[in-house]
């Protein structure tokens, strides 16, 4: 594995709006070839990602093809969330919050010695 350290290696910071990370993750290779990598990264408060690759960054074209790819899974992802609670599928909001089942971390009487 090549060094990172190197000087044909660049670091950029690519922000995370509108960016899926399951797409990200699942592109870098073909935008920016075999050697190219990503992980997630805060940069002066703004939450996206660390890409590390020998090459150029990534366009602004490439970045415009991540982000619809980016809408056409999330979309698909709110619709398959949708039909699997058994709700009509039209005018999905992407966004709707969707309620979880919390489960206890403890049993009921684990505090009560401590108090």
């Amino acid at each position: 594995m090549p060094s990172f350290a190197s000087d044909e290696y660049k670091q950029y910071f690519l922000p995370g709006w509108g960016i899926s990370r399951n797409i990200l993750f699942g592109h870098i290779h073909f935008f920016l070839g075999p050697l190219a990598t990503v992980r997630p990264y805060s940069y002066h408060g703004r939450e996206g990602y660390l890409v590390i690759t020998p090459g150029p960054p990534l366009t602004e074209k490439q970045i415009e093809d991540l982000q619809n790819l980016s809408r056409q899974y999330e979309q698909q992802a709110a619709e398959r969330m949708v039909v699997g609670q058994g709700q009509p599928d039209e005018d999905v909001f992407i966004n709707r919050q969707i309620r979880v089942q919390q489960q206890r971390r403890y049993a009921p009487n684990y505090y009560r010695h401590y108090r």
